[in-house]
């Protein structure tokens, strides 16, 4: 009976062990980095003859209302560093350089991303008008526009993941601006939405593990499981979110906003709540628990 009793108890102390380690592996994974590189970069437009001089000319003389320009090829390098600046710039990935044989990738998840420049456009509007004194007055504004179409494949079987199109524009209207210069603004502007795509598909991931302060009924502040070690920085924006299981698929809607207040450790941080605050104090009084997920 002793011996009986015996195995069982250690049962029961292997099995708490694997639900603790399991536990602490899921809670370690749940903001796992990758790595992504950036593969073969084309232009749409190499195979339409035009000379390098006439395109640039056309560009920069801001005619091209809304005509794609063709083999610009002045600006594909600064198109090429503003994507890959937004590849380096998303919470959960991180640029690699060198991954580019998929043979020699092991590990699994790590992406590689193409891209397909479809796109480098200049236009011009003029707005004529008179001043206080009646004289003639022409504001000329430019617009710049720069269009991918991005791939991203599994670096390891060469399977596609995603695929998007992105746009960014660019906008000048004083006596100092140029075409030359809404491009540059609107090649600047892609890498942003570059690393918003990326922070949209893999956000940071947390949960509240404490309420902070409360005024009346509503949840002013409250401390999560993220901090410096998984990339938690202050200012970073934080939805709140009820989560479901509907028909064994997992719905969740979201109830609040956080901003990140203060970076207090590894693993916390504090945080004021910016909206759904009677909300999500509701949901922590009644012990329910919420997911925590970045939106910048």
């Amino acid at each position: 009976m002793m011996e009986k009793l015996r195995k069982l108890w250690m049962s029961a102390v292997i099995l708490c062990c694997v639900i603790t380690v399991s536990a602490q592996e899921v809670q370690k994974d749940r903001n796992r980095t990758y790595r992504i590189t950036l593969g073969e970069v084309e232009y749409a437009h190499h195979n339409e003859k035009m000379s390098t001089g006439e395109a640039v000319g056309q560009v920069l003389s801001g005619v091209l209302t809304g005509k794609t320009s063709i083999e610009a090829t002045k600006y594909e390098d600064d198109v090429k560093s503003s994507i890959i600046k937004g590849l380096s710039g998303a919470h959960r990935y991180r640029y690699n350089d060198g991954l580019l044989q998929l043979k020699d990738v092991v590990e699994e998840g790590h992406v590689v991303v193409d891209a397909l420049i479809t796109n480098i456009n200049a236009s011009s509007s003029s707005n004529t008008w008179k001043d206080k004194d009646g004289k003639t007055q022409v504001t000329t504004t430019y617009t710049g526009l720069v269009e991918v179409v991005l791939t991203m494949k599994d670096a390891k079987t060469g399977e596609i993941i995603d695929n998007t199109s992105l746009r960014s524009r660019g906008l000048g209207s004083s006596s100092f601006s140029t075409s030359d210069k809404a491009i540059h603004d609107a090649i600047d502007g892609l890498s942003n939405n570059i690393t918003a795509w990326l922070n949209k598909k893999a956000p940071l991931q947390a949960n509240i593990i404490e309420g902070a302060a409360v005024k009346k009924d509503k949840q002013k502040e409250v401390y999560i499981d993220l901090g410096s070690s998984e990339g938690a920085y202050k200012g970073l924006h934080m939805g709140v979110y009820e989560v479901k299981t509907i028909a064994g698929r997992e719905a969740k809607s979201q109830i609040g906003k956080l901003k990140i207040e203060e970076v207090e450790g590894d693993d916390i941080s504090r945080c004021k709540v910016q909206s759904g605050g009677k909300d999500i104090k509701a949901a922590l009084d009644a012990g329910q628990q919420l997911r925590v997920m970045s939106i910048d």
